[in-house]
């Protein structure tokens, strides 16, 4: 598969960096625009996210004066507080020698520490134990313990977009209507994913701390809270990092970085299927193809894995270094490009590749740009959303603060073009991108903002099949 390399260093020919600025070239207004949900999240209601408070602050024993701290009262108090696994963690960071314990001590905190060395490699994220870090650690949202906004999701159908909050909430716009329907509960807690059920126009499945919260949301009660009644929880041991519906809404995937089972679920019954690949740990996100007979999968690992639907086995893929970031599919099913955490890199894969190595088909080397300011662009991806025609790709950076859109071929090679870059107001970084999926006259890109600003961005063009 041949394909043009792309940089940053493309860019410069767009001067301006203005949202509006980018309207007069590539964007039109539509009659559906006029449909779409007004949204602006009130940041100042929305309380910061509580961190766990550090473990190591329970570790201070009340002493009297003059006494003396050894490791064995450490030890036990830790045991007594916090239980007989903290308390080998503490052993295990400790210098001990064989004079200062007994043999069968000794032998004990050996085969702790040899656990511990098999336990990093299987599970890399094993020892991390807050759910609010570990979601924070692999999110695709920028900044997501800060961030107002942790999630967008538009129905793949109908007119709906719910939005994932900081405190906890999810609010469900329909039309162009202000008035959400408020979803919220006791147990829906550090919300990390949502996904719309397919062919279904209001099951919303949302990713959380204590596994999967299935709502069945009514269009007709705007403004209100569904009861608990319309809620059916799916179990996980650990908090969920990802949920993914298949294009039919037959099932409904999930996963969690500190669990090596991916989870497929019947959800009429509430049973899951547990798929078990050990090499790269958990599960940080899910995409399906959109013909639904492939699911990609990305770990805490230096792995990726593409799991092939009908006979549930699974290729698995290397990276170089740090794990795969971001994802997306082509229209078509047969390539996935991705980003890792290290390299400031765009690859894609191929189905129909002889080789089965990844194709590196752009650079986002970060580079400056001397205006009044110096700006600065690029550099490690924190997301990236594809359009379901395949026509528009839009990329969030870790570290700056615009978002690269580009014109996209896939067929029959895989083609980026840079078309313009979108910047917020005034100290705005663009936090999560989500293109709608059903956007009749080109493409709708949805960007939510630090602010709490929801902005919609269409893309009017003429359909590729369509040019001359």
């Amino acid at each position: 598969m041949s394909s043009q390399l792309i940089g940053m260093e493309s860019f410069r020919e767009f001067n301006s960096f203005s949202t509006e600025d980018f309207v007069h070239k590539d964007l039109s207004k539509t009659h559906e625009e006029i449909q779409l949900p007004k949204v602006n999240i009130n940041v100042p209601v929305l309380p910061p996210t509580k961190f766990p408070r550090n473990e190591a602050a329970l570790a201070f024993i009340p002493i009297k004066d003059d006494e003396k701290i050894t490791v064995w009262k450490q030890f036990l108090f830790i045991w007594r507080t916090q239980g007989i696994y903290q308390a080998l963690e503490l052993l295990s960071q400790t210098d001990l020698n064989k004079c200062s314990a007994n043999k069968m001590t000794y032998g004990l905190l050996r085969l702790w520490k040899t656990a511990k060395a098999i336990q990093s490699v299987v599970m890399p994220l094993s020892s991390v134990s807050s759910s609010v870090h570990t979601i924070a650690m692999f999110s695709h949202t920028k900044d997501w313990s800060t961030s107002p906004v942790r999630f967008l999701a538009w129905h793949p159908h109908c007119n709906k977009l719910a939005v994932a909050t900081r405190d906890d909430t999810v609010l469900v716009y329909t039309g162009s209507t202000s008035v959400p329907v408020v979803v919220r509960h006791s147990s829906q807690k550090d919300i990390s994913s949502l996904a719309w059920r397919p062919l279904c126009s209001a099951q919303l499945a949302v990713g959380c701390a204590l596994g999967v919260a299935l709502w069945s949301v009514d269009p007709a009660s705007l403004g209100t809270r569904p009861s608990a009644s319309c809620l059916t929880h799916l179990p996980h041991p650990t908090s969920v990092n990802t949920v993914g519906w298949d294009p039919q809404g037959k099932y409904l995937a999930s996963g969690s970085a500190k669990d090596s089972s991916l989870y497929i679920w019947n959800v009429e019954n509430r049973e899951a299927t547990l798929l078990q690949k050990i090499r790269g740990g958990g599960y940080t996100f899910l995409t399906w193809s959109p013909t639904g007979d492939r699911l990609l999968a990305g770990t805490p690992g230096n792995v990726f894995k593409i799991w092939e639907t009908r006979t549930w086995s699974a290729e698995i893929w290397d990276v170089m270094e740090g794990h795969v970031m971001a994802a997306a599919w082509s229209p078509c099913g047969t390539k996935a490009i991705f980003a890792d955490s290290v390299q400031p890199t765009l690859y894609c894969v191929s189905k129909s590749s002889p080789t089965k190595a990844a194709t590196v088909v752009a650079d986002f080397t970060e580079t400056q740009y001397l205006t009044e300011e110096t700006e600065r662009f690029g550099g490690l991806v924190q997301d990236l959303v594809w359009d379901p025609r395949g026509e528009r790709l839009a990329v969030i950076f870790r570290t700056t603060n615009y978002v690269a859109l580009f014109r996209t071929r896939y067929s029959p090679t895989l083609s980026f073009f840079p078309c313009g870059v979108l910047k917020g107001e005034l100290d705005e970084l663009a936090s999560t991108i989500q293109f709608k999926p059903d956007f009749e006259n080109g493409a709708l890109l949805t960007v939510g903002w630090s602010s709490g600003r929801i902005q919609h961005v269409p893309f009017s063009f003429l359909p590729q099949h369509l040019e001359t």
